[in-house]
């Protein structure tokens, strides 16, 4: 009997705990305070999020904006849209009321 093959499923992302605390920490950060430490704390949640090269683009899982603020031929553009994704996820996992109501 021949083998049924279908497409595998999307799964959700799932992060791990020191993720989720780094990322929460970070997110309510009050801006006046966001130093080198900062910085250097979120090149840190970046990295363990794979998100390497979006981090050298200058995008962020911590940008609030609606909207990327680069044109679509530039790889900052599609950059901001995968971390935007991530982002979601994030927020989702986390509980926040941040979240978009689909991701929850």
């Amino acid at each position: 009997m021949p083998t049924k093959l279908r497409a595998a499923k999307a799964l959700r992302p799932q992060f791990s705990r020191d993720v989720l605390e780094l990322f929460i920490e970070l997110e309510h950060a009050p801006k006046r305070g966001r130093g080198d430490a900062f910085k250097a704390k979120e090149k840190k949640l970046m990295y363990a999020l794979g998100l390497v090269a979006e981090f050298w683009t200058m995008t962020s899982v911590l940008d609030r904006s609606v909207g990327p603020s680069y044109p679509p031929q530039f790889a900052a553009h599609r950059n901001w849209h995968t971390c935007r994704a991530i982002r979601e996820a994030l927020l989702a996992a986390s509980g926040s009321t941040d979240a978009p109501k689909a991701a929850q």
